[in-house]
């Protein structure tokens, strides 16, 4: 089986958003990759006179492919949109020759790459791409060798997810992953093409939508310790009655100091500081795959007034809130009922106030920079 670990790797570093340069290499080649934010601001590594001939105008040489697109861009007046569409597709040929070499490499560079005023392009989006339009070299094959391999949903799916704008049959298919699954169960319970299914869960594997690990083959020749115990150990198992009775003593005792500093909480709670919290209008939820379709299309409309969130992080559960604004207090929440648009609201949902606690903040819709 091919080694995708590289590739995993590479997913969730892209996933993590955080400022940094990585270096691929394969046979063929190599790429120096400086991304912020999930946008390449730099690719190093490439030839830029192709880029050049392409545009058919006299490039500077420059070592950086985008750095041209936006010098051959101002030097030229060529549209920017044609201009980083080029280099995209030039861009896109070496990360295909990648994925495909089984000797490819992934490291990640020391230095932070500089901000650029001009175009930049989507990691994510350019990866995507790539893997849902290869139906000829099968690049899905090279992401999932194995249809056992592992998959869940990474701690920023829906944040990742939801600036892609996939058709509805693609959302449908990932709004099933609820839980860990394998990739063949998948595109078992997909009433879509098997193959479609899988380029899908493979391009969201390489941009770190979705993470993968390795089948877990169970070791039928296990063996398990006896019970019997030699004579000369000592039995722990026998425990004396008066220990069992300090216990429960014990465990009352905090059981009651509990319930006391937690009436005592309450009774404190008008005092708390105000200001300081996160509090927001609750204007549908759902757990249902159309639910969650239906909420990432608002949640794209509304970018900035809108997020979502678990309706309740602590368990496997996967329903969501759609939250419309962010306020300091509940007060202030409350009085702002009035002001949500009615377009936003469900029909026969009734609007009401939560706290956002840091737990739910995990599974919340991002705005894309």
């Amino acid at each position: 089986m091919q080694d995708p670990k590289q590739i995993w790797e590479f997913g969730r570093w892209i996933a993590q958003r955080d400022p940094g340069s990585a270096r691929l290499s394969w046979t063929g080649g190599e790429l120096v990759l400086g991304v912020r934010q999930g946008r390449i601001h730099s690719a190093g590594g490439l030839d830029s006179d192709e880029l050049a001939v392409r545009l058919g105008r006299n490039g500077s040489g420059k070592d950086d492919l985008l750095a041209e697109a936006r010098f051959l861009s101002r030097a030229h007046g060529i549209p920017e949109t044609r201009a980083m569409g080029a280099a995209k597709e030039i861009l896109q040929r070496a990360l295909h020759q990648w994925l495909l070499d089984p000797d490819r490499q992934f490291t990640l560079e020391n230095d932070q790459p500089p901000k650029v005023n001009g175009a930049t392009i989507s990691i994510t989006h350019a990866l995507v791409e790539l893997v849902l339009a290869d139906t000829k070299h099968n690049v899905a094959a090279s992401i999932l060798p194995d249809s056992r391999i592992t998959l869940q949903r990474s701690k920023n799916f829906l944040e990742l997810y939801a600036p892609l704008r996939l058709t509805e049959e693609a959302d449908l298919i990932v709004a099933n992953i609820t839980a860990s699954a394998t990739a063949a169960t998948i595109a078992a319970e997909s009433s879509h093409h098997p193959d479609e299914v899988v380029r899908l869960v493979a391009a969201l594997v390489t941009t770190g939508i979705l993470e993968a690990s390795e089948p877990v083959v169970p070791n039928h020749d296990l063996e398990w310790p006896g019970t019997d115990l030699d004579e000369d150990e000592p039995s722990w198992r026998k425990i004396p009655g008066w220990m069992i009775g300090a216990g429960a003593g014990l465990l009352l005792i905090i059981a009651v100091f509990v319930a006391f500093v937690l009436l005592r909480g309450d009774s404190n709670e008008d005092a708390a500081a105000v200001g300081s919290g996160d509090w927001g209008v609750v204007v549908e939820m759902g757990c249902e795959p159309q639910d969650l379709q239906r909420m990432l299309r608002k949640r794209n409309l509304e970018r900035k007034a809108l997020r979502t969130i678990k309706a309740d992080p602590t368990n496997g559960d996967m329903c969501f809130r759609l939250v419309w604004g962010s306020f300091p207090t509940q007060t202030a929440a409350e009085k702002a009922m009035g002001d949500v648009p009615p377009t936003l609201v469900e029909a026969g949902f009734q609007p009401h106030v939560i706290e956002v606690s840091g737990s739910d903040a995990d599974g919340e819709l991002g705005v894309e920079d």
